[in-house]
């Protein structure tokens, strides 16, 4: 169904609990099952985040590395069709996404994005190892991030203010689960060769050595002539602008009320957060990190 012709009366789908995790109606629990089954392949490719956590950014760093820096060629085709979201279930007459992914060619890498935690992945990924980047943003700006977008979202349930979003947020009662589980599952995981976890803010600060160690860690090293092109084509800016990757044709956005790019900032948090929060949050975070060795950025 397209935007236009949703009706003003529009109530999204309930949320669900899948394994314990609260999950968004567009993946059902038949969707997920057959994610967790589905047959990996030794080439394949992974982008794994927490929702609003930098995953479109992963997802285009990906795409431009895997086609040698043909931008070109990049910009040819929309983003969930270069990257699908292997959990997405059947919307309307579209299948769920797990047969799309299936059926990809074989003479080629396929490059899958989720958001589902370490525990949740594929049974075969666990078994097989292919290449996973995952990226990881810090917790206060993915929080403002995430209840943002619940106002633009047509299949979410709408928190109008932070104040009703924060204490589900710290509980873990947000779609894909707790923030700090999600982190920790993978981080605990880092020094596996297969895995390479990328933060957000490191991004920012150096897109081009971070584009780098990324293409260096899949094997493709970027063409020495090509690189700055690249790190261009990245930035948070032109991705927002860019039809193939800023999902301004997107059907489950209402574009009123907003874009899915935002912000693309770090310390955005800072003009949400009371000084209440802020400081309940630090102690918890605190808590949950330490003895993991895991840090961040909260402001640049």
């Amino acid at each position: 169904m397209a935007k236009n012709q949703l009706p003003d009366d529009f109530k999204p789908p309930p949320d669900h609990f899948y394994k314990g995790i609260r999950m968004p109606a567009q993946m059902p629990a038949a969707s997920l099952d057959a994610a967790r089954e589905m047959e990996i392949r030794d080439d394949d490719i992974w982008v794994v985040t927490y929702p609003k956590a930098g995953t479109t950014w992963g997802q285009e760093i990906t795409s431009v590395i895997m086609e040698g820096g043909d931008i070109e060629k990049v910009k040819k085709t929309p983003l969930l069709e270069r990257v699908p979201y292997v959990e997405l279930g059947p919307i309307d007459q579209i299948p769920a996404t797990h047969k799309f992914v299936d059926a990809m060619p074989r003479d080629v890498p396929r490059l899958i994005r989720t958001h589902v935690p370490y525990d949740l992945m594929p049974k075969q990924w666990h078994e097989k190892k292919p290449k996973t980047l995952y990226v990881a943003r810090n917790p206060k700006d993915t929080a403002i991030s995430g209840w943002q977008f619940t106002k633009i979202n047509y299949y979410l349930e709408t928190v109008e203010n932070f104040s009703d979003f924060f204490p589900k947020f710290i509980e873990g009662d947000v779609i894909y689960g707790s923030w700090f589980d999600h982190n920790l599952g993978f981080w605990q995981h880092r020094h596996e060769p297969h895995i390479l976890f990328v933060k957000f803010e490191d991004m920012k600060k150096d897109l081009k050595g971070q584009m780098i160690r990324i293409a260096d860690f899949y094997g493709r090293p970027l063409p020495e002539d090509k690189i700055e092109e690249c790190v261009e084509h990245c930035t948070f800016d032109k991705m927002k602008k860019n039809p193939m990757s800023n999902y301004s044709a997107a059907p489950f956005l209402d574009h009123k009320k907003g874009t899915f790019h935002r912000k693309g900032e770090v310390g955005d948090w800072m003009n949400y957060f009371t000084v209440h929060q802020n400081e309940m949050f630090n102690s918890l975070f605190e808590e949950k990190m330490r003895g993991s060795g895991l840090t961040f950025d909260f402001e640049l």
